[in-house]
């Protein structure tokens, strides 16, 4: 992997980050809304399904992120390796 695309990288995991979140937290929102006005209560399932849905997108956001931060730290071992091999001639 080329070390010049690495910012870009970063920025790419980090924008998938929020968009995991904020999507986890909108749809959660809205499915609560829409709960609230079929039952008419006040705003209680809103208020539920808002904090389900700031749970559930943190932990899949941390686990986007951990899951392709080794994808990549096994592609930097794996140029790393393949930079040694080519100086060894």
């Amino acid at each position: 992997m080329r070390r010049g695309w690495k910012d870009l990288i970063k920025l790419n995991l980090v924008t998938a980050f929020g968009v995991t979140v904020v999507s986890n937290i909108l749809i959660a929102g809205l499915l609560g809304y829409w709960i609230d006005k079929l039952t008419s209560k006040d705003h209680v399932f809103l208020v539920i399904f808002l904090f389900i849905g700031v749970i559930s997108g943190l932990y899949n956001g941390i686990r986007q992120l951990l899951k392709e931060a080794e994808r990549y730290e096994r592609l930097d071992r794996e140029d790393d390796e393949n930079d040694d091999d080519s100086h060894g001639d």
